[in-house]
Order: structure tokens, then C-alpha cells, then sequence
């Protein structure tokens, strides 16, 4: 494997300092679940990793009036076993829970998971959904936001600058009456990347019309996406059996899967199809036993 120097710097000054002093050669890294491997692979050979995990500013989940902020260092398990997430973004702990094994969830991080920008990354659907704000933050310490659905470039491309880092990520709290849930389709039961993962938003009136509805797609085109079309069509619409059948066909004009090692294209199409249905269901399900 590549040899290289590993520095760990005790606040944010100090870690963009460091990456300033040699900016070709330098690579930042939180968890390292992602890093190592393509250092085995031989795919990156950076001169020099900068850990990430002492800085306290990246790390935890925080509520703020009617938002939720969660740090980029965040772990993984930190997410599964949250009360809170549980409680506000059960779709959220559906992806955590369902990633790589407990090993790995208690290094990997949120932040890492989604600037690796892979079209299947677990946690990109459910941020989707929950209409996720990117926080990044530059050497100088000034801070931007951006929606996460315009955030990625493609894969493994982001919108980040070669100064700046991913601080957290800002979540508005569901309102009453939501339900939301992430399905994943696996080849293997545990431990495998996602065929398909679909994660679903929704909140309902008191006679059960939809009056807000997110979907967000994984695997199924170059980046994570929402399913707009098939959103708009389930508003206002009763959510019963028939409707769901009818925005399942609706999601699969909206995505473009490929074949890969993980399915063929016109299986994933149908897999869509069939998940759209069960995630809606399980909100549905979750919003009327009052889960968010």
C-alpha cells in the first residue's frame, strides 16, 4: 500500500492550515471506511491524511428551534442508535441501520457517506427527503449553505471547493402527521450496497389525503434524486393501492438505472416500482401511529 504521513489536528484553523501547506498531495478523512480501500486499490496515493475526528465542531446531532443540525463527523451508529433520530428521522435510522456492519458504522461517518457522492449512498435518499441543507465551511471560516439536491455534480463529484470543507448538514423537523421510511434492496440480506433504495416522506390530512409527499432515489440514476414528478402526482390523492401502483410507473420514467455488478437496469426499473409502493406504505403506516 502507498505510504503517507497522518495528521490530526485539533481545530479547524489548524486542519486547513495543514491542507493549505501541500494542497495536491493532502487528503482529508473522517471514518477512513471509504479512504482505505482505495488506498488498497491503489485508486488515490495521497502524500498526506488529515484526520478529521478530533475536531468537536463537526461531531453531533443538536436541535435548534424547529431544525436539527448534524455534524459531517457524526458516526454512522451514532445515527442508529439516536432516540431522537428514531423518534423524528426514523428514515434516516432505517439507511444507518442497514449499512455495511456495526464495525463500520461506529467510524464511518454522515459526512463522508455523502461526499463520496455515490449514486447508492444510504444516507442520500433520506436527507433528500428531509430537504437537507448543506453546511460547508472555508479556510477563512465563513460558512454557505446549500440544498443537498444541489450539491451533487455527478458521481463522486460535489460542489465543494479545494478550501472548504462539509461542517454538517441542517434538517427541518417533520411536521405532525408525517411518516417516513427508507427501503433498501440488497442482493445479500446484511453488509451489501444498495440494488435500490428508496426513501419516502410523506404527511397526511385527517380524512388520509396526501398533502405533502418527498420521494428520494438511490442507485437509480448518476446521483441521488428526488422523484418529482411522481411527488406531484401523489398529492391530493388518497393513498391506497391503486395510486401507488399508478406512481410506481410514474417513477420509472424519472430515473436511469444502468447495469452494473450490483443488478441489470430493467430489474432495478421494477424493483422502483415495487418499493415506491412498500415505502409509502410503511410512512403511511408510521404517520398514522404518530412516528415521524
Amino acid at each position: 500500500m502507498h505510504k503517507f504521513s497522518y495528521q490530526r489536528p485539533t481545530s479547524m484553523t489548524e486542519a486547513f492550515s495543514l491542507k493549505k501547506a501541500a494542497p495536491e498531495n493532502s487528503l482529508y478523512v473522517a471514518g477512513g471506511s471509504d479512504v482505505l480501500l482505495l488506498l488498497k486499490k491503489s485508486v488515490i496515493a495521497p502524500n498526506n491524511l488529515i484526520s478529521l475526528r478530533a475536531l468537536d465542531e463537526l461531531k453531533g446531532i443538536r436541535e435548534t428551534e424547529n431544525r436539527v443540525f448534524i455534524g459531517s463527523g457524526t458516526t454512522i451508529r451514532e445515527l442508529e442508535t439516536s432516540a431522537f433520530i428514531a423518534e423524528k428521522f426514523p428514515a434516516l435510522r432505517d439507511a444507518a441501520v442497514n449499512l455495511a456492519s456495526t464495525q463500520i458504522r461506529n467510524v464511518a461517518t454522515l459526512g463522508g457517506n455523502i461526499i463520496n457522492a455515490s449514486p447508492g449512498a444510504d444516507t442520500a435518499a433520506p436527507l433528500l427527503i428531509y430537504e437537507a441543507q448543506v453546511i460547508i465551511i472555508n479556510a477563512q471560516l465563513a460558512e454557505r449553505t446549500v440544498a443537498l439536491t444541489d450539491f451533487f455534480k455527478g458521481p463522486k463529484q460535489v460542489h465543494l471547493e479545494k478550501d472548504e470543507l462539509v461542517k454538517g448538514f441542517s434538517l427541518e423537523v417533520p411536521p405532525a402527521g408525517s411518516g417516513s421510511a427508507y427501503l433498501k434492496f440488497m442482493k445479500r440480506k446484511a453488509m451489501d450496497l444498495a440494488n435500490v433504495g428508496v426513501g419516502v416522506m410523506l404527511t397526511l390530512a385527517q380524512d388520509g389525503t396526501c398533502t405533502d409527499i418527498r420521494i428520494g432515489l438511490a442507485t437509480v440514476a448518476p446521483t441521488p434524486i428526488r422523484a418529482l414528478k411522481t411527488e406531484a402526482f401523489l398529492k391530493g390523492k388518497i393513498i391506497d393501492e391503486a395510486t401507488l401502483t399508478e406512481a410506481g410507473e410514474i417513477a420509472t420514467t424519472e430515473i436511469a438505472p444502468i447495469d452494473d455488478l450490483r443488478g441489470k437496469a430493467w430489474h432495478k426499473t421494477e424493483v422502483i416500482k415495487a418499493y415506491i409502493k412498500r415505502a409509502c406504505q410503511q410512512a403511511r403506516l408510521r404517520s398514522v401511529k404518530g412516528e415521524v
